[in-house]
């Protein structure tokens, strides 16, 4: 991710639709989010990347975060942030490849991601990569007006299957 993906990253994160399937519900302003690009570069517990079309179009964001070198662990998130590429396996494609990349090349173990109960699409596409459900976090997070339960999901190593 670089620095000119921050505005996209602002938009995308802003826009209702998009945010409604996220576990946070606060508005992203462009500088502090600038702010936060250049204090969060250099941090090795996290890696950030821009997701592009083919064609080279920026089209979404996709990180690991709290990566652990002790436990050898991370936390995924991904936003499609252009809705055309909605439903057409963007999403599988590109957390494979990052997976991929977390397990081979970071040595990373586990990967696990929280989703919000009603993401049934980013629940289904982790579910065909090998992730298992290992619990519900009840009302685990107060968002809009209301507290929500959380899914919590995990992928070892041994149980990733990448998408050909």
């Amino acid at each position: 991710m670089e620095r000119a993906d921050v505005e996209n990253k602002v938009k995308w994160f802003n826009d209702p639709d998009i945010n409604k399937t996220l576990l946070m519900e606060e508005k992203l302003d462009l500088d502090k989010s600038l702010e936060w690009f250049e204090r969060t570069r250099n941090d090795s517990s996290r890696r950030d990347f821009a997701i592009e079309s083919r064609q080279g179009r920026p089209i979404g964001i996709i990180s690991l975060v709290h990566i652990s070198d002790v436990n050898r662990t991370a936390e995924i998130y991904i936003v499609i942030g252009e809705k055309d590429y909605w439903g057409k396996g963007v999403m599988l494609e590109a957390e494979c490849l990052l997976i991929d990349w977390a397990f081979n090349s970071l040595k990373l173990e586990k990967i696990w991601a929280d989703a919000v109960v009603n993401n049934t699409a980013s629940i289904i596409t982790m579910k065909k990569i090998g992730f298992q459900i290992e619990g519900t976090l009840r009302k685990e997070r107060f968002l809009r007006g209301q507290r929500i339960d959380v899914i919590r999901l995990g992928l070892l190593k041994e149980e990733f299957k990448a998408a050909s």
